[in-house]
């Protein structure tokens, strides 16, 4: 008796054994996949990071063979020496500090000049077709107009100070974002309408609920372009008359035939305008997922 309950019993305990290891076994799998997908990521985390950077040395060497053996003259392309040993004079001794300064406040007030303009613009538009045919042509034909071509006249009328680049800069921040909110107030998805309509919404709760949501995902990536169209405008207003700035420093080194000067400020600009990006773009990353759609 003893021999034969010791056979069950023994297969009893083998099966309630079995379990576990199956467990572990899933475990382990489930981990080894976690782990072969973070060292996935990990590794296209490197590459998007190392290839910019490879092309950066790239563009060094290049730029480097081309003014060392003058193969293009010094007055179009001068030594990466040359040009960091202006960066560090005029960043380093703070000559330039109160350059960058003017042109980060006319750009700053310029985008939120422009970008609120547009925004309530573009909500009149979508809501109102009459005034939508009536002044969206001028509003594109001055949008087609070369902004630089308006600064003299506003520099003339309005004088040296930060207004005229911040108009210049709001002009041009104004029409993407324009652009966007009509898209968004308008190209809505229609059967959302639809149930709105079904269940008597207002015209307040249509907005609150459909129009507003959906334009949000419009406005907010046009902030890229509005960002860098802001810089662009309001370094041009400063090249055709300023008294501070980036682009007075450009136009100063340009009378002076001061070219490392000029790409030292082009440098400056060109990292402007990529840190302003990423700060918008991490703003918007930072609001619902349903704005960023």
């Amino acid at each position: 008796m003893s021999t034969a309950s010791a056979v069950p019993t023994q297969a009893a305990q083998a099966d309630n054994a079995s379990p576990p290891k199956q467990a572990t076994l899933g475990q382990r799998r489930r981990k080894s996949s976690s782990r072969s997908q973070s060292a996935a990521s990990n590794t296209q985390k490197s590459k998007s990071f190392a290839l910019p950077v490879l092309v950066g040395v790239l563009i060094l060497a290049l730029w480097w063979a081309l003014a060392e053996f003058r193969l293009v003259s010094a007055l179009l392309l001068p030594r990466p020496e040359a040009v960091l040993e202006m960066l560090v004079e005029g960043l380093g001794q703070g000559v330039w500090w109160p350059h960058v300064l003017v042109t980060l406040q006319e750009v700053a007030v310029g985008f939120v000049a422009g970008s609120v303009i547009g925004i309530v613009v573009g909500a009149v538009f979508a809501f109102s077709t009459v005034l939508q045919k009536m002044f969206h042509p001028y509003i594109l034909a001055l949008m087609c107009m070369p902004k630089i071509a308006i600064a003299p006249l506003l520099i003339v009328a309005l004088g040296y100070g930060l207004l005229p680049k911040v108009i210049i800069a709001a002009l041009l921040a104004f029409f993407p974002v324009m652009t966007s909110a009509i898209a968004g107030l308008t190209n809505v998805d229609p059967d959302e309408l639809n149930l709105l309509k079904s269940v008597k919404a207002n015209r307040w709760q249509e907005l609150r609920y459909l129009r507003i949501p959906n334009s949000l995902s419009y406005i907010f990536p046009s902030f890229d372009v509005a960002i860098i169209s802001a810089l662009l405008g309001a370094v041009a207003a400063e090249l055709v008359g300023a008294q501070a700035g980036l682009g007075y420093l450009i136009s100063t080194a340009q009378a002076y035939g001061d070219v490392p000067t000029m790409y030292g400020v082009f440098i400056i600009l060109a990292a402007i305008g990529v840190t302003l990006r990423m700060l918008v773009v991490l703003g918007r990353k930072s609001l619902p997922r349903s704005f960023n759609a």
